[in-house]
C-alpha cells in the first residue's frame, strides 16, 4: 500500500524514511530465553539458532553469565568449567548466525547470584573465593557463605554479592562493558538484578555506607544491638527503618542508571533490560526492585516480568497491577513460563498477555524444548495468530 501511493507521489520519499523505523517497531517481539548449557559447542549454538529462525522468534537471550562465570572469552570473569577446552567463543558463534535470519541477540548477565552449588567453587579466580568480603550478609549477621551447605533451604537461593558494595557493581559494570565493547549484541539482559530478600543489605560497606548517611548502623534496627538503640521510641525506629528501605532501592536504582549511561555511551544502539519481579509492589518492597522507576527515569528500555505464575487467577492479578503502574506497554515484555505448567496452559497465557494489551512476549525457557520438542507445537500456535 505505501509503496502504491509513493509511485503515484502521494507519499513523499523523505517521509517514508520517516515511518518506516516506527513501522519496523511495531512488529511485536517474539523472544526465548537460553539457557547457558544450550551453547557450550557449534552443534547446540546452531541448534538453538535453526529453532530460533524456523518458528518465527525475532530475539534470542543468551545466558552468558552464570555463577560468576563467562561462557565468552573474557579478560576479567573465568571461563565456564562446561564449555570445552580451548577458545571456542559460543557468543561470538551466536550472535552472526542469528543476525544472518534477522535475529537480535541479548546476552543474558546473571547479576548478583554468584553460586549456587552446595560446595565452594574450585576455581581460585571464582570471585566469591577472590573476594569473600564481597558476599551478601543477612540481618543477622550471617553471609551467604555460611549457608552454602544448606543451598536451597528456607528459600535461600544461593550466594549473592551485595548490591550495596561499590566494588562488587564496579566489577560488574566492567563485565557489562567488556561485553558491549567486544561483541556486536543488539542488548544486555540482566538477571538476579536486585536483593535477595528484604531481610539482605547488611554487607559491612552497606551499613558503613548508610552509617555515614544517617549516622545509624542498621543492622542495630533489628536485632536492638547497642544501647542507643534503647533510647529509640517506636515512630523514630520505624522512620529510620523507611529510609533503611528507600536507601536500599535508590542504591539500586542508581546503579541501574550508571549502566544504563555506560552502554549508551559506548553503544547508543544497544537494549539495555531486566528480568523483573511480576509484582510491583513486592518487587520494590520487598527486593528493592524499583523497576517501574528504572523505566519512568529511561534508565531501561523494557522490563521483563517473571510472570510465572501457574493458576491463571494469580497470573491475571500481576498483568493487573502492571497495568495500573500506567507504564508504556511496549515496554514491557512479558515473561511466560514452560517450566512448571503444561503446553495449553501457557499457550492460553500468551492469549491473556495479548488481550491485556501486552504484545511483546518472552519464553522461558528453551530447556523445555530440549526435554520435549512437541511441548512447543501449542506454543507456536499461539505466537503464529
Amino acid at each position: 500500500m505505501i509503496l502504491r501511493y509513493l509511485k503515484a507521489g502521494i507519499i513523499p520519499a523523505f517521509f517514508i524514511l520517516l515511518i518506516l523505523p516506527a513501522i519496523a517497531l511495531a512488529k511485536p517481539v517474539q523472544g526465548i530465553w537460553v539457557v547457558r548449557h544450550s551453547i557450550t559447542s557449534p552443534q547446540k549454538v546452531r541448534k538453538v539458532v535453526q529453532f530460533a529462525a524456523a518458528n518465527g522468534y525475532t530475539d534470542l537471550f543468551i545466558q552468558v553469565r552464570g555463577r560468576g562465570d563467562a561462557y565468552y572469552n573474557s579478560q576479567i570473569v573465568p571461563r565456564s568449567t562446561l564449555l570445552p577446552r580451548g577458545d571456542y567463543d559460543p557468543l561470538s558463534d551466536i550472535i552472526p548466525l542469528a543476525h544472518s535470519y534477522g535475529i537480535k541477540v541479548h546476552a543474558w548477565v546473571n547479576m548478583y547470584l554468584s553460586w549456587s552449588a552446595r560446595t565452594l567453587p574450585t576455581d581460585p579466580n571464582h570471585i566469591i573465593n577472590q573476594h569473600p568480603d564481597w558476599v551478601e550478609v543477612n540481618g543477622r549477621g550471617k553471609g551467604d557463605l555460611d549457608f552454602i551447605s544448606q543451598n536451597g533451604r528456607n528459600g535461600r537461593e544461593g550466594v549473592y554479592l551485595s548490591p550495596l558494595n561499590d566494588e562488587v557493581n564496579s566489577h560488574l559494570l566492567a563485565v557489562i562493558n567488556e561485553l558491549v565493547q567486544n561483541y556486536e549484541l543488539d542488548g544486555i539482559h540482566l538477571d538476579y538484578i536486585r536483593f535477595q530478600d528484604r531481610d539482605y543489605g547488611y554487607n559491612r560497606y552497606g551499613r558503613k555506607k548508610f552509617l555515614m548517611q544517617y549516622n545509624v548502623d542498621p543492622i542495630t534496627l533489628g536485632n536492638g544491638k547497642g544501647s542507643y538503640w534503647y533510647r529509640l521510641n517506636p515512630a523514630d525506629k520505624e522512620k529510620y527503618w523507611l529510609y533503611w528501605n528507600d536507601f536500599r532501592r535508590n542504591e539500586l536504582s542508581s546503579f541501574i542508571g550508571n549502566i544504563n549511561q555506560s552502554i549508551k555511551s559506548n553503544r547508543p544502539s544497544i537494549l539495555f533490560s531486566a528480568a523483573v519481579k511480576p509484582n510491583p509492589e513486592v518487587a520494590k518492597s520487598r527486593f528493592f526492585q524499583d523497576w517501574p522507576t528504572w523505566l519512568n527515569k529511561g534508565y531501561m528500555d523494557f522490563v521483563i516480568p517473571m510472570n510465572y505464575a501457574v493458576a491463571d487467577t494469580d497470573f491475571k492479578r500481576s498483568l493487573n497491577m502492571i497495568k495500573n503502574e500506567k507504564l508504556n506497554p511496549d515496554q514491557i515484555f512479558m515473561g511466560i513460563a514452560t517450566y512448571n505448567q503444561n503446553s495449553f496452559t501457557s499457550a492460553s497465557k500468551i492469549a491473556t498477555s495479548r488481550d491485556a494489551g501486552f504484545k511483546n512476549l518472552i519464553i522461558f525457557s528453551y530447556d523445555t524444548y530440549e526435554k520435549d520438542p512437541r511441548y512447543f507445537d501449542q506454543i507456536h500456535r499461539s505466537l503464529k495468530k
